[in-house]
């Protein structure tokens, strides 16, 4: 019997096939090989090595043999890599600098051989900046390109930038080369009369591209800030909007003029319902009408929106300074969220879910909160149901729980001072009802050298567990377990995030598998520091900047001013 799946959420795929009914675990590792997995990313990266965990079965036992993986591009071998696996093992396959595109990947051992399509991607990565996102006619735009390898190492390569005017004109091309830091920079004057609006700025390689957007207006930098303030980013439905409003020069001296308030409601269209016009001396406070009704919107978590816009005219010019203010408007003080740990859950095992009581501007809030959890049949009858009454901390609290074995949905119903919120999650599926569930039982964010440990859990007898850490598309960590406890040392390729990938092999063939994402704290091998000569500076004066390295490196730095 032979069986493939594919784990596209993982980006991986399973390469497995077992040859035989399987039987009983053994401590010894066998010549004899009956079945086999191999667990291969779902695109390969060019110019680098990947690691390509391999397991081999006798029965439910680990076995050893040589194991060859080939790739293939129209049946003509590109790369491959020879391994004597024992049990668990792994093949590193040097994939050359060759085209993107559809590859094949053969992997043969002791009575199996078997195919499956991979793609090749080239991961080389080129950064795009300029120094500034905006330009007035006959100002310099200075631009810096970056160039950099898979593992994010500076990599020297030839660089081409072009840029396009408003209309679509090239105006203007290069060719460089990054040096040893992969950096290159470049100036691109402006005419005094260039085409208004959006350029775009391209920067290619001979294996990547990328693209940066900037603007060429007749900008004028604001004569005053138009600063609104308000006691929280929400109100309630029936609540007047209160704030106040404070208009001052850049030199300090307070604006004398008018103030205007538009606000708007969205229902279903922006709708204008009300407009303040007050006098403002510098500072003004104003009332807006409550709302009345408004429409929910996902992004706001099914709450309500109103804007407010802001408009402060001189009194003697009657020059005018404008601001935008967007907020939520709400039926109840107190938002309530279930967060499952999983997309789905697995009967008969634990599964948790996190339940979050904050304000509608998410500042935690402290509470009881009733979740009422209900199990239903493939029928849509009722299982059964039960209750978990929770003491959120810090606007957090974890509830676990297990749902019964022949359940294929659950509903989650919390509630708390008026406010509510429902979670309907499904089961997966297993043709034998076989699931397994990890579990980090050590603390999250642990820091390169130090031990990562999970627990695996499952539905079936365990005999060994293999499993795979993935990070950033490839195979960084394989191995196996006898145990349901899994541990193993953090490595620098596992920073900043990495997944573990744990599967089973049943003795109906079936493989059962889970994933889990996990934190890892960086540990990086260079740490920049950066620092002002002086915290306070006026117009005209010269301000030192102190860049402090672990060693010889080359720096870029971007000021960015308050106005633009």
């Amino acid at each position: 019997m032979k069986t493939r799946r594919k784990s596209t959420g993982l980006a991986v795929f399973l390469l497995a096939a077992m040859l035989a009914t399987l039987a009983p675990a053994c401590e010894r590792v066998p010549d004899n090989v009956d079945g086999y997995t191999a667990v291969l990313p779902a695109a390969l990266r060019a110019g680098t090595t990947q690691v390509i965990p391999v397991s081999l079965f006798n029965g439910a036992a680990p076995a050893s043999g040589q194991v060859m993986l080939t790739l293939l591009k129209d049946g003509q071998p590109v790369a491959a890599a020879t391994e004597r696996v024992s049990g668990a093992g792994a093949l590193k396959l040097e994939v050359p600098n060759i085209p993107e595109g559809e590859y094949q990947v053969a992997l043969s051992g002791p009575g199996f051989r078997d195919e499956a399509k991979v793609a090749v991607s080239n991961s080389y990565l080129v950064f795009l900046e300029t120094d500034k996102p905006i330009y007035k006619p006959g100002q310099t735009i200075h631009i810096r390109v970056l160039t950099l390898d898979p593992d994010l190492m500076p990599v020297s390569d030839s660089v081409t930038v072009e840029a396009l005017d408003a209309k679509g004109t090239k105006v203007f091309r290069t060719v460089s080369s990054t040096d040893a830091y992969g950096m290159a920079t470049m100036d691109l004057p402006l005419s005094t009369e260039p085409n208004l609006g959006a350029w775009k700025v391209n920067a290619a390689t001979a294996k990547n591209k990328t693209q940066l957007d900037v603007r060429v207006e007749e900008y004028v930098l604001p004569k005053y800030e138009v600063v609104p303030d308000l006691p929280r980013e929400w109100f309630l439905v029936s609540e007047q909007i209160k704030g106040k409003v404070t208009a001052t020069y850049s030199f300090g001296k307070p604006v004398k003029g008018d103030l205007t308030i538009k606000a708007t409601r969205y229902v279903g269209q922006w709708q204008t319902y009300s407009t303040v016009t007050i006098p403002i001396d510098g500072q003004a406070e104003f009332t807006v009408p409550a709302t009345g009704y408004v429409a929910g919107v996902p992004a706001a978590g099914g709450q309500g929106n109103v804007q407010l816009d802001f408009a402060v005219a001189e009194k003697t010019t009657g020059y005018t300074e404008k601001t935008t203010k967007l907020l939520t408007v709400t039926q109840s003080s107190l938002v309530l969220q279930s967060i499952p740990s999983g997309s789905i859950f697995k009967p008969g095992l634990p599964f948790g879910f996190l339940v979050v009581s904050q304000t509608p501007d998410k500042l935690p809030v402290d509470t009881r909160v009733n979740a009422r959890i209900t199990y239903f049949r493939k029928d849509f009858t009722t299982v059964s149901a039960e209750q978990k009454n929770v003491n959120t901390v810090k606007g957090k609290a974890l509830v676990e729980i297990t749902p019964p074995k022949d359940a294929v949905a659950l509903t989650i119903d919390c509630s708390a001072q008026g406010a509510s919120t429902t979670k309907t999650i499904e089961s997966g599926y297993s043709p034998t009802g076989n699931f397994i569930h990890l579990e980090q039982t050590s603390p999250a964010g642990a820091e390169v050298g130090q031990k990562a440990t999970f627990r695996v859990y499952s539905t079936s007898e365990a005999t060994n567990f293999y499993y795979e850490v993935l990070a950033r598309g490839s195979v960084v960590f394989s191995d196996f377990s006898r145990g349901d406890e899994l541990s193993f040392t953090l490595t620098p390729a596992m920073a900043p995030g990495s997944k573990l990938l744990v599967y089973q092999v049943l003795p109906n063939a079936e493989i059962a598998a889970d994933y889990l994402p996990f934190k890892v704290a960086g540990a990086y091998p260079q740490e920049v520091k950066v620092g002002f000569t002086t915290a306070q500076a006026k117009p005209g004066d010269a301000v030192g900047v102190n860049v402090t390295t672990q060693g010889q490196a080359k720096v870029g730095i971007a000021a960015v001013d308050k106005s633009v």
